[in-house]
């Protein structure tokens, strides 16, 4: 992990542009290379790399943390972005985040109201997180693993695979014993993910298994998609307190924190707006959206003819192939949907697209295809893009020459990717009357309902933490919460000497790191969860170590189940406003679930604490919910370990909490990982928006291990 200059903007973009200073992962030869301007011989992009693995064989790679400090780091946005008011990492205080726990807003030129590091050399923390891996806790990489550059702090849940204690890098050893799939790597550091993947750390790890994987597929080509801002001199800007000017912050419990980051440039394998020379044939695109909050909507058109482009065939999702390709057609209005984290395997036929072909609309084909954007941001319900900017993400320039191509044609009749198999079992029905369904065979040991909440500030004027002056804040989200609960586990029940007083929520256990756990799988079994949008906006909800399928999306009568949610709320915490108990019967934010979690008389249907939300009435109807569900749209119908909830819908996802490729009628005794995911470090869920996930929208979780079990990835030998 090391600082370096790359050409994210055209070399006449700003005066004297000589490129963006980035984080990235380079190989040490390419470090020894750095020349003494920052840039690296070589290295054209700052994401990356790819690494290629094979199903069976493992991975050893050695992350080494060599970032500059808080201080001399020349990622401007990072050293001015760093907000201290949030549960994060904070290694000057040894993980403890002091600041997180004020019961006001910090004082002007205090340490919380500054940024970390700002006036001496802290080292920066980072981690190292394999998403969609299926891989043992210790080598997860979750928000705790993180450690310096300095090599002297570390985070409660850091490993390496030599014993070292602490230290400035970690090795891990993958044991790639998953089926074919695209997933990634990426910094996950508590409460600073945000700004480490902004500033560049997210690579591709496409594991591959021969013996199953599809054949002749077309060429590959990654595809990285994310967004970026730019100041006058070409460096990245981040939105974060009064940066440039503007008043960033909603409201001054956290001056440095924005709830979504959006650019207003869209950047591709690390080049803003690029463009690929493509030939008249097949390619597979693997597309990935790295974005810290946007999503995509994407599909192809040419810019100057105005015709519709080719359509995007989606063969493979987060967890693998898809068992057919599903035709993404943009004169039917097929467009890809990407939300942050999601990745989708994509064939694109360019045949019969090159310039002077004439097209439906009766105009030529100018032999420039555009790949658009149209996703609100917000999504669903935000702003248009702008269709010079945010609505441009890359242009193909198509060959005129024909060539011959014997790759694999999703468009041909009957065309499957695996046969009938598939890339693993189907736990959920695809087809005919029974969409939507569980498949025979499956059973499902425990229902979750968990809600997805947003705590609003209020609009206020008051003083700026940043700069002192008297401000007008328009109020916004102050946190977001998964099952309405901190990370932690812990609720506020007082004020004592102006910090926030915690005590465990009720029927929470203890991990090892000192968090309150309430989703603790078992290994092996079947859960159907139950994501309940409570929040205006769509939310890329992420499990680590498990992939699951969507079973179906239902909308419900948000007034009516909001309105016996709060209702629900025993009364107690403490609120702010008044400095007493909440009265019954009204919203508590970050109180936990309203009633009991594993025992709740009110939902005997599912665990989670929270008001039935499938609850039937005397006359034998839904009271919340509201027409049929939707099962998964054919692209989505894959293994996938991040799924878009929508707001005002109830999201139900199917996880098997074992490997993907044993039958769907495996029993639970029988169904194990070849480690035990269970070493005390546990693993994470949350929403992919990462500004949410850094404050508060994340949850540790513990999957119980099969005591049966034969292991045959060991720690200590294998890893």
């Amino acid at each position: 992990m090391r600082e370096f200059k790359s050409m994210v903007l055209p070399a006449n973009a700003v005066a004297g542009y000589t490129g963006t200073w980035v984080w990235g992962y380079l190989k040490p030869g390419q470090v020894a290379g750095q020349l003494a301007d920052g840039t690296v011989p070589g290295r054209q992009s700052f994401i990356g790399p790819v690494i290629v693995a094979t199903r069976g064989v493992p991975t050893e790679m050695k992350f080494v943390n060599e970032l500059p400090t808080a201080k001399t780091t020349n990622v401007l946005a990072y050293r001015y972005s760093t907000d201290q008011t949030l549960h994060w990492a904070d290694p000057l205080n040894g993980g403890e985040s002091m600041c997180a726990h004020m019961a006001m807003p910090p004082v002007p030129g205090s340490e919380c109201a500054s940024n970390y590091g700002e006036s001496f050399d802290a080292p920066i923390p980072a981690a190292v997180h394999l998403h969609g891996g299926e891989v043992p806790p210790q080598l997860d990489g979750g928000p705790d693993s993180w450690f310096t550059s300095d090599g002297t702090m570390k985070g409660a849940s850091f490993y390496s695979s030599d014993g070292s204690t602490a230290s400035n890098y970690a090795i891990y050893r993958y044991p790639n014993s998953q089926e074919g799939a695209p997933i990634w790597f990426h910094d996950h550091t508590l409460g600073a993910t945000r700004l480490n993947v902004y500033a560049g750390l997210a690579g591709a790890y496409l594991v591959t298994d021969p013996a199953r994987d599809p054949a002749n597929l077309p060429e590959l080509v990654p595809l990285v998609v994310q967004d970026r801002m730019f100041d006058s001199n070409g460096q990245l800007f981040f939105t974060a307190a009064s940066a440039g000017g503007a008043l960033w912050a909603l409201n001054p419990d956290h001056p440095y924190w924005n709830p979504e980051f959006v650019g207003d440039v869209i950047v591709v394998n690390g080049k803003s707006w690029p463009y690929k020379n493509v030939e008249a044939k097949r390619y597979t695109f693997l597309f990935l959206n790295g974005s810290n909050a946007r999503t995509y909507e994407m599909a192809l058109v040419d810019p100057v003819s105005k015709n519709l482009g080719p359509p995007l065939y989606v063969i493979g999702t987060d967890g693998g192939y898809l068992d057919r390709p599903a035709k993404l057609d943009p004169a039917l209005g097929g467009k890809l949907v990407m939300m942050p984290g999601e990745r989708y395997q994509v064939i694109v036929d360019f045949a019969g697209y090159q310039a002077g072909k004439k097209g439906p609309n009766g105009v030529p084909y100018s032999g420039t295809w555009l790949l658009r954007n149209t996703a609100k941001t917000p999504y669903p319900g935000g702003e248009t893009p702008n269709g010079n900017t945010t609505g441009r993400i890359m242009l193909f320039k198509v060959g005129a020459a024909t060539v011959a191509d014997s790759s694999f044609n999703p468009a041909k009749a009957g065309a499957t990717l695996r046969g009938a198999a598939g890339q693993g079992p189907a736990l959920v029905r695809l087809a005919n009357q029974t969409a939507g369904t569980l498949a025979a065979g499956v059973t499902v040991q425990k229902t979750r309902q968990l809600t997805l909440n947003e705590v609003m500030g209020m609009p206020q004027v008051a003083i700026n933490p940043v700069t002192g002056a008297l401000t007008s804040y328009p109020g916004g989200p102050l946190e977001i919460l998964v099952n309405n609960t901190k990370w932690s586990g812990k609720r506020i029940t007082g004020v004592e000497d102006g910090m926030y007083r915690f005590e465990p929520i009720p029927g929470f256990s203890e991990d090892a790191t000192g968090n309150f756990i309430s989703e603790k799988p078992k290994e092996g079994e079947t859960e159907v969860w139950e994501i309940v949008n409570l929040t205006e906006d769509a939310h890329p909800i992420h499990l680590h170590l498990a992939q699951f399928q969507l079973v179906n999306r239902q909308s419900f009568d948000t007034r009516e189940y909001g309105a016996a949610y709060a209702a629900a709320f025993p009364g107690g915490g403490y609120d702010p406003m008044t400095g007493a108990p909440y009265p019954s019967g009204v919203f508590i934010p970050g109180f936990g679930p309203p009633q009991n979690y594993d025992a709740n008389p009110g939902n005997s249907r599912a665990v989670g604490g929270n008001p039935d939300i499938a609850l039937m009435g005397k006359n034998g109807k839904p009271v919340y919910l509201q027409g049929p569900a939707a099962p998964a749209l054919p692209q989505e119908a894959g293994w996938k370990d991040t799924i878009v909830a929508f707001p005002g819908q109830v999201t139900r996802i199917a996880v098997r909490w074992a490997p993907t490729d044993l039958p769907a009628s495996t029993a639970p005794a029988a169904a194990s990982f070849a480690f035990d995911p269970n070493g005390g470090n546990g693993y994470v869920w949350h929403c992919h928006i990462i500004d949410h996930e850094d404050n508060e929208m994340m949850r540790p979780d513990e999957v119980v291990p099969n005591a049966v079990a034969v292991r045959s990835y060991v720690m200590g030998t294998d890893y």
